[in-house]
C-alpha cells in the first residue's frame, strides 16, 4: 500500500485543493474587493433638486436640464460620458388635502435636430389604461433604460381630482417637491468594461488551450472533458462580451436580452454538470441510463432555465429594480414564477448536497482521501468552497444589503466564478494517461469502475 501511494499522480493533478483550492478562490476575491473599493467607486449617483412651489423654477447640470412650470416638470437628460445602462426618476410631493397624481412620458431622440420618439407612459392615477409605476398618491417612480439615444426627456403633469372621490381629471400646480435622478456613473461601468474584457481574454485562452489539450491527447469523446469545453464556452457568455458594446451604443435591449440569457444557461450548465458528475461518484454501474440517470436531471435544470427566463423577459431582471415603497402589485404569474424558481433551485441544492454526503457517508473522510480519484476529489474540494463563498455574499447582501449593493457584487461573483472554472479545467485537463487518477485508486474496490462522466478513469 505504502509503495502505491508513493506514485506520482498525473501531471494535471497534482494540484492538493484542500488546502490550495480555498485559497486560490479567496485571492482573487480580495483582488477584486479592492478594486470596487478603490477604483470602480459607487455604483449608483443620485442627484437630488427641490422645487419651490408654485413659482417656476429651473436647475442645471451638464448632463441634465430641469424645468418646473405649474403643472409641469420637465427633464432633459444628455447621458453621455455620465450616465450608462439606466435612469431612474423620482418625485416626491407632501401631502395635501387632496390626493395628487402625476402622469409621465419619457422620450428620445438620437440627434440634436431630430425627432423626439415616445418610449414609455406612466401614471400613479387609478385607471385601468395606465400602468401604475408605484400605487401610492405623491409619489412616482420610474425607471428608464438607455435604449441608444442621444438625448432623453421626461415629462411630468400633476393632477388632481376634480371632486372628492373622483378620478384625477384635472391639471394642478405642483406643490414644493423634491426630483431625483438615479444613474449608474460611467466610473463604475468603465471598471466592469476592463474587468469583464479580461476575464473574456482569460476565459477565451483558456478555451483554445483545453480544446487544443483535447486534439493533441485524442481525448474528443470522453464526457468529462466534453462537459469542462461546454461549461468553457458558457462562461464566454457569463463574462458578457456584449457588455462592452452596450456602453459604446449608449445601450441596446437586445443585446442586453441575449447577455442575460445566456448567464441563465451558464447556471443551468453548471447545475447539470454538478448533478451529473456527483451522481456518478456514487454509480458502480459504467452505463448511464437515460431515463433513470440523465432525465430527471434534465427536467429540474430546464424548469430552472425556463422559469428564470420567462422571468426576465416578462418583468425584467429583479435586481436591476430600485423601488421607494412596499406598496408595489405582483400578479399571481409573477409570484408563480417566483415559487417555481424557488423550488427548482431549493430542488438542485438539496439533490446534490445529498449526493456529496452519501458519497463521503459511504466511504468515510480518510478513504474519500485514497479511494476517490484526483478530478473525483478535485470536484467535491473546490467545488463545496465554491458555493459555501458564493452563499456568504448572497448572505452578505440580504443582511447588510444597501441600494445598488447587487450591482456592488457583480464583480466578486465573476471573479468567483472564472477561479472556479479555472480551476475546474486543471483538474480535468486532459491527459494520455489512462490509469487510475490518484496514487491510491488501485485501492478501489472496483478499479473498472467509470468516475462520474468519464468513459475511463484517466
Amino acid at each position: 500500500v505504502a509503495a502505491q501511494r508513493s506514485l506520482p499522480p498525473p501531471a494535471m493533478c497534482t494540484c492538493n485543493y484542500t488546502y490550495v483550492g480555498p485559497a486560490l478562490l479567496v485571492l482573487p476575491l480580495f483582488l477584486i474587493s479592492l478594486v470596487n473599493l478603490f477604483v470602480a467607486g459607487p455604483p449608483l449617483k443620485t442627484v437630488v433638486l427641490d422645487s419651490v412651489g408654485q413659482s417656476p423654477y429651473s436647475a442645471s447640470l451638464p448632463f441634465l436640464q430641469l424645468r418646473v412650470d405649474g403643472s409641469n416638470a420637465r427633464f432633459s437628460l444628455q447621458p453621455t460620458d455620465e450616465m450608462t445602462h439606466f435612469f431612474v426618476v423620482t418625485c416626491y410631493a407632501p401631502a395635501g388635502k387632496e390626493p395628487l397624481y402625476f402622469d409621465a412620458q419619457v422620450s428620445g431622440k438620437t440627434a440634436p435636430r431630430g425627432t423626439w420618439t415616445q418610449l414609455v407612459t406612466t401614471s400613479t392615477r387609478p385607471g385601468p389604461k395606465a400602468t401604475p409605476a408605484v400605487q401610492e398618491p405623491h409619489v412616482l417612480q420610474m425607471l428608464q433604460p438607455l435604449l441608444g439615444y442621444s438625448e432623453y426627456q421626461v415629462v411630468l403633469k400633476g393632477l388632481a381630482s376634480s371632486q372628492a372621490g373622483a378620478i384625477a381629471v384635472r391639471e394642478t400646480p405642483l406643490p414644493a417637491m423634491e426630483f431625483r435622478l438615479t444613474y449608474v456613473p460611467t466610473r463604475f461601468t468603465y471598471t466592469q468594461i476592463c474587468v469583464r474584457a479580461f476575464f473574456t481574454f482569460t476565459s477565451t485562452c483558456l478555451l483554445l488551450a483545453y480544446t487544443a489539450a483535447m486534439c493533441r491527447t485524442n481525448t474528443l469523446h470522453e464526457h468529462g472533458t466534453l462537459w469542462m469545453t461546454a461549461l468553457l464556452l458558457l462562461l464566454l457568455a457569463l463574462n458578457d462580451p456584449l457588455y462592452i458594446a452596450r456602453v459604446m451604443l449608449g445601450g441596446n435591449q437586445a443585446m442586453y436580452t441575449a447577455s442575460v440569457l445566456g448567464q441563465i444557461l451558464f447556471s443551468g450548465g453548471l447545475f447539470m454538470f454538478w448533478l451529473i458528475y456527483a451522481d456518478g461518484m456514487n454509480s458502480t454501474e459504467t452505463t448511464r441510463p437515460f431515463l433513470s440517470f440523465y432525465l430527471p436531471k434534465i427536467a429540474l435544470v430546464a424548469v430552472y432555465v425556463v422559469v428564470s427566463a420567462l422571468m426576465f423577459l416578462l418583468h425584467g431582471r429583479v435586481p436591476d429594480r430600485i423601488n421607494v415603497s412596499d406598496s408595489t402589485d405582483s400578479d399571481a404569474t409573477q409570484l408563480s414564477l417566483i415559487v417555481a424558481l424557488s423550488c427548482s433551485l431549493v430542488g438542485v441544492g438539496v439533490w446534490l448536497s445529498c449526493l456529496v454526503g452519501r458519497a463521503i457517508y459511504r466511504l468515510g473522510w480518510k478513504k474519500v482521501e485514497y479511494i476517490y480519484t484526483e478530478r473525483e476529489k478535485s470536484f467535491v474540494g473546490i467545488t463545496m468552497v465554491f458555493v459555501i463563498l458564493w452563499l456568504c455574499g448572497h448572505l452578505y447582501r440580504a443582511v447588510h444589503g444597501r441600494r445598488g449593493s447587487w450591482m456592488q457584487l457583480q464583480l466578486p461573483f465573476l471573479t468567483l466564478t472564472n477561479s472556479y472554472l479555472a480551476l475546474l479545467s486543471h483538474a480535468f485537463w486532459p491527459h494520455e494517461s489512462s490509469g487510475p487518477a490518484s496514487g491510491g485508486g488501485s485501492n478501489r474496490a472496483d478499479s473498472n469502475k467509470e468516475q462520474g462522466l468519464l468513459d475511463d478513469e484517466d
